[in-house]
């Protein structure tokens, strides 16, 4: 901060000495903080030792972020209920629930289903809450929706389905615009509260607005994240963010899989707002070499099975990847390909080779040789 923009606040022995500091290049209160003191004192000669650690002290007190007490610390439970798959679950390991998260991924392999699941078992669970779906190209279908819940066989769908408040944000002032009644619909004791925020997608408004030449697109985009993160983080929230991708060729440093030729998209100033990073393939883009039944997977039946791995996170690790199955409705949870052909590795080791694993169903039928 700007030691003239304290001037105000500073007692009178200390505020005579900011046009001094100014003058001699210390502007800053981290440039008053983290210069040495010897040098301080060489560039302004009327300032002593007493009062460069009154002002400093000073500074730190009217700047800091207030403190707490670990012991008086009240940790916030959210209410995050897991995607209701094993695997993916374990990739959170025990996370509070609270946090943003980005889902990242190429079209049509189930981000927004993902999302969609785990927003249904929070409404599901908490009969109070709100989910506040931000749908930036009118895809949200209500239908899927119901049809997932009446796979779980909930009674009256339509009460959850009454609690999914789709907001379409068409331009990137619409979006600012749904984020800010968000904030302040929070102070409403008439409204019920939000548990989970949907953003999908942010790809669509900031993909022609970053670039290398301007600024604007960058600012407005963390401007939006800090909103987000704000409101996640007061409220207990779990929001997530749908992002779409951009090429890694010829592969992702960050991926555990050299077949992995992509990356989240929006750039790098994008990926450190978020708490953790899922990105999401489709199994014959990453196996196809290895497996041929994966290679062909998504143009024939029972559906898509996708790749989620950990490229960043603040809550868990790095690095953990799991797969899942969707017919576009259900979700299962099944083995990833080995990365060595099964069945070439028991012929040569003079094993029976069996059948091949189930295409779909539990981890236990999946595993068989």
């Amino acid at each position: 901060m700007l030691l003239k923009r304290l001037v105000d606040s500073l007692p009178a022995e200390l505020a005579f000495l900011i046009p001094e500091l100014d003058s001699a290049g210390i502007k800053t209160t981290e440039s008053l903080i983290f210069s040495s003191s010897s040098t301080i004192l060489s560039l302004v000669p009327i300032l002593s030792n007493i009062q460069l650690e009154y002002l400093i002290s000073t500074c730190v007190r009217l700047t800091a972020p207030d403190c707490i007490s670990g012991d008086t610390y009240e940790e916030v439970e959210g209410s995050w209920k897991g995607f209701g798959i094993v695997s993916l679950d374990e990739l959170f390991k025990r996370w509070d629930g609270v946090g943003v998260i980005e889902l990242a991924g190429p079209r049509k392999v189930g981000k927004s289903l993902l999302a969609l699941h785990a927003s249904l078992r929070i409404l599901a669970s908490d009969e109070e809450a709100i989910c506040t779906w931000i749908d930036t190209e009118g895809s949200f279908s209500p239908e899927r929706a119901k049809t997932i819940l009446e796979e779980w066989n909930i009674d009256e769908p339509n009460l959850i389905l009454e609690r999914i408040v789709v907001i379409n944000a068409f331009k990137l002032e619409d979006l600012f615009e749904a984020i800010s009644q968000l904030k302040n619909s929070i102070d409403d004791p008439d409204v019920k509260e939000t548990r989970v925020l949907v953003v999908d997608t942010i790809f669509t408004h900031f993909k022609d607005l970053l670039s290398a030449t301007s600024a604007q697109g960058h600012a407005d985009l963390i401007t939006l994240m800090e909103e987000i993160a704000e409101i996640t983080y007061s409220q207990g929230m779990v929001s997530f963010i749908i992002n779409s991708t951009a090429s890694s060729y010829p592969t992702n440093p960050q991926s555990s899989f050299n077949k992995m030729d992509i990356k989240p998209a929006l750039g790098a100033s994008f990926t450190f707002t978020t708490d953790m990073t899922l990105l999401i393939q489709e199994t014959g883009r990453v196996f196809g070499l290895i497996d041929a039944e994966e290679k062909e997977r998504i143009r024939s039946k029972p559906g898509l099975r996708g790749l989620v791995e950990v490229i960043r996170s603040r809550i868990a690790g790095t690095g953990a990847w799991t797969v899942f199955e969707t017919d576009g409705i259900r979700m299962f949870d099944v083995t990833p390909p080995h990365e060595v052909d099964e069945r070439t590795s028991r012929i040569s080791a003079g094993l029976p080779t069996g059948p091949y694993r189930p295409k779909i169903g539990s981890l236990a039928q999946t595993l068989i040789p």
